[in-house]
């Protein structure tokens, strides 16, 4: 006797409940695994401002100081320098580049300019990974605002600018650019052994910290959002413009992740701190620890914790 046996596929309805149920699992899944995607991007930042400290750290050990924030090695007050992300360099794994460029005897005007050599340009479009949060989505070079003059070209985007400090001056807000200190950690400074740049120029020494190095913001982010930075210095030494030397240096006074376009001051919107890490931003002390600070801290909040000698005790809530 044989037996025969029947094969039933599934309905239409039954596929459909199928389909429906799979994809409710994925949207009660998919939140979960962006939001690891984004907690890892966001550790990986956070290594990546342990690595600037620990260079930081390790040129003021050799040094005796820090670097300035750029060098006022330039033939105009208005030409590109070279700033603190290039001297660090050589402690940050990339003695090469460093070497290529040249910064101790050539001036960034002289490398950076509309006749540069291809050579040149390959080196100031070097992407460096330390410079780079995995959660931006700046472009590999920084075309979202100008670094100096139209005839330039694009250069390697940064993530992570140096705390200029907020101190207000006489006349206000002064831009922090040559032998100009508004408190901060970096700052323009002119080069000791001029007519030759050295090797820095230094900035300030670590006992020139009075509040602490742990307790004083030496670098933050900025993102897309606020133009990101560039790593090879800043545009032209003599103003603070978004395309000079706020382009490797940032400002407390300016609220972080504030959007400056909408409220009628575009002017200010590249100066600031910013982040693509919702609701925060990470900043580096100078002593070599990562903290995450939350949007509500306020201008004036984070301009206490930007400045290195003014003696307040404001701490993160």
């Amino acid at each position: 006797m044989r037996l025969r046996f029947l094969r039933r596929g599934f309905t239409l309805v039954e596929l459909l409940v199928v389909i429906a149920i799979i994809g409710a699992l994925v949207g009660l899944l998919l939140p979960g695994i962006q939001a690891a995607r984004e907690s890892a991007r966001r550790s990986s930042c956070g290594n990546n401002l342990k690595q600037i400290g620990t260079a930081i750290l390790n040129f003021a050990s050799t040094k005796r100081a820090i670097p300035a924030g750029f060098s006022y090695f330039t033939d105009r007050p208005g030409d590109p320098s070279w700033g603190w992300a290039t001297f660090i360099l050589p402690y940050l794994e990339q003695a090469n580049l460093y070497d290529g460029l040249q910064p101790e005897t050539r001036r960034l005007s002289a490398v950076y300019s509309g006749s540069s050599s291809a050579a040149d340009r390959a080196l100031l479009q070097t992407v460096i990974p330390a410079y780079r949060c995995a959660s931006d989505t700046a472009p590999t070079l920084n075309t979202l605002a100008s670094f100096s003059y139209s005839n330039h070209f694009p250069i390697a985007t940064s993530n992570y600018v140096g705390n200029a400090g907020s101190q207000l001056i006489t006349g206000g807000y002064n831009a922090p650019h040559i032998d100009v200190d508004c408190g901060g950690v970096f700052f323009g400074m002119r080069d000791a052994k001029s007519p030759a740049p050295g090797r820095g120029p230094l900035g300030i020494r670590l006992e020139q910290v009075a509040d602490g190095t742990s307790k004083t913001i030496a670098v933050g982010e900025r993102s897309a959002f606020n133009y990101a930075a560039v790593w090879a210095g800043v545009g032209k030494s003599d103003n603070y413009d978004n395309e000079s030397t706020a382009r490797t240096l940032g400002r407390p006074g300016f609220p972080a992740n504030f959007d400056f376009i909408t409220a009628g001051s575009p002017e200010n919107h590249g100066k600031g701190f910013s982040s693509p890490h919702a609701g925060s931003v990470q900043y580096l002390s100078l002593g070599g620890s990562v903290a995450t600070v939350k949007d509500s801290v306020t201008a004036t909040q984070l301009s206490y914790l930007c400045n290195r000698q003014d003696g307040s005790l404001f701490s993160l809530p």
